[in-house]
């Protein structure tokens, strides 16, 4: 009886991989509204390494590239200082911020439950973010996500959006074929990664990037709200 257990198991895990279906979503400006406290994060940043402060509209239009990229965008020039000292400067803020509790990431409307949503209708749910790991990591603990997702990649441990390594890492480590995967975000880095992996993307409009942008990039959907991004979820990989 145990080996015919067994070999049940054995086969239902193999069959169960053919209907796997993943669903990788950005974090800030998809899951959260982080606007504010990346442009209070970078202000700090600047003046920790003695810079003047950064312009606010600047630094929100570079939300979703890597951070030391997204520095070198508006730091200003004649200074000795460099894109990655501005990022270890950041990176410390933040994470005393998250240390003491002090992030102000709202979550969008809706998401958690739909978050909830597609784990009930047996998708698989992971995050792909350009955020540090400690970013992230205190995030999902303050808004009680830390144990929702089957897998979190920051650029920490891969190599950042609008390449296709975090995707292709997700589909490898949790069996996923491209065909039944689905990138969702809010950026061109987001469509990006989604495009260069061959899979399924999709651009919400509620984040940082506008739909003119999103559709360029070559977003295959867009949504304007988590009730269209659930309608949607439910008509594809069935």
């Amino acid at each position: 009886k145990k080996i015919t257990w067994y070999f049940y198991l054995i086969v239902g895990e193999y069959k169960l991989s053919e209907d796997l279906k993943l669903a990788l979503f950005d974090y800030d400006g998809t899951i959260v509204d982080s606007a504010i406290m990346i442009v209070k994060g970078a202000i700090e940043a600047f003046r920790m390494c003695g810079l003047p402060d950064p312009d606010p509209k600047k630094v929100r239009e570079n939300i979703g590239k890597p951070l030391a990229i997204a520095l070198d965008d508006y730091m200003p020039p004649g200074f000795d200082v460099t894109p990655e000292q501005i990022s270890d400067a950041y990176r410390t803020w933040y994470a005393e911020q998250g240390r003491l509790g002090l992030q102000n990431e709202p979550l969008y409307p809706g998401l958690v439950e739909l978050l909830n949503e597609l784990k009930k209708s047996n998708w698989l749910i992971g995050i792909a973010t350009n955020k540090s790991r400690i970013g992230l990591t205190n995030g999902l603990a303050k808004h009680d996500l830390s144990n929702i997702f089957d897998i979190t990649m920051s650029t920490d441990e891969n190599i950042p959006k609008p390449n296709p390594a975090m995707a292709i890492k997700a589909m490898n480590d949790l069996g996923v074929q491209k065909e039944r995967c689905v990138m969702i975000g809010d950026t061109i880095n987001d469509i990006g990664l989604g495009v260069n992996a061959g899979i399924i993307s999709i651009g919400v409009t509620w984040g940082y990037n506008s739909k003119e942008l999103l559709s360029s990039a070559g977003a295959s959907y867009l949504v304007n709200d988590s009730t269209e991004l659930s309608r949607l979820m439910k008509t594809i990989c069935p």
